[in-house]
């Protein structure tokens, strides 16, 4: 089957080679895919081609947010460094466009009545189809909450709250505990916002320390260092990020 490509395959692979840092190919079954199209569709190679355009422009909006992280995860997951476009085997149920990584290799989903609709559609689509294959430790999302949300904050904070009890804490986020917790929720939106929702418990800290006094009184100060050597907050599964600004309320009590 001749295809009449807007950019040769070549050209494509580059522009990807680019981005991801690896070889990169582009194996469409045109005979398989082209099987599905409408009547009126006469253009395979200008039909792929617009698919291919809107990977490569998913794919750079995705390592414009996520830098590094982003190349090594996508690669990580992609490990055939391949690019291929096959039909939602959902069916009806299928999104018009959607992305799956399955055995190292990049699909880009169309529904089956709909080849060549909202080829440019994929970026909201990549991030999922990365974070869903196989991979150790924190997901795409929730490292670069942590990195950009609270790396970036936590020093300052620390310092604000050395000040209000008068001497040097250690504020340790937990953060394997609480994402292997959270692992469990059906919702997954909580990755996002993973280091920005535990930077936000510390800054209930500081704003509970503020309300009850410490920052003028070396009495509760020296009351707290006294009775507290480590001290663990809380909180619901369901209800986390909910009431920040409550974390250490009770901390007068314990004096």
């Amino acid at each position: 089957m001749y295809l009449n490509w807007r950019t040769t395959p070549e050209d494509f692979q580059a522009r990807i080679k680019a981005l991801t840092g690896t070889d990169f190919t582009i194996n469409i079954n045109a005979a398989e895919v082209w099987a599905y199209a409408a009547a009126d569709n006469t253009s395979a190679g200008t039909c792929f081609s617009a698919y291919v355009e809107g990977f490569i422009s998913a794919l750079q909006s995705f390592m414009e947010k996520f830098e590094d992280n982003g190349k090594t995860f996508f690669n990580e997951a992609v490990t055939q460094s391949e690019l291929t476009l096959s039909v939602n085997l959902l069916g009806d149920k299928g999104e018009t466009i959607t992305s799956e990584v399955r055995d190292g290799v990049y699909h880009i989903l169309f529904r089956h009545d709909r080849l060549g609709y909202n080829q440019s559609w994929l970026t909201d689509t990549m991030l999922p189809a990365i974070e869903a294959a196989p991979h150790e430790g924190f997901s795409l999302s929730a490292k670069n909450s942590i990195e950009n949300d609270y790396d970036s904050e936590i020093d300052e904070l620390r310092e604000e709250i050395n000040k209000l009890v008068g001497t040097e804490v250690t504020l340790d986020p937990n953060f394997e505990e609480n994402y292997k917790a959270l692992s469990g929720l059906k919702d997954k939106n909580w990755q996002q916002r993973f280091g920005q929702t535990v930077l936000k418990y510390f800054q209930g800290l500081k704003y509970q320390l503020e309300r009850q006094g410490f920052a003028e009184d070396e009495m509760l100060q020296e009351g707290l260092q006294e009775i507290v050597e480590t001290k663990t907050f809380k909180t619901n599964l369901e209800r986390w990020g909910y009431n920040t600004n409550d974390m250490g309320e009770g901390l007068l009590k314990l004096l």
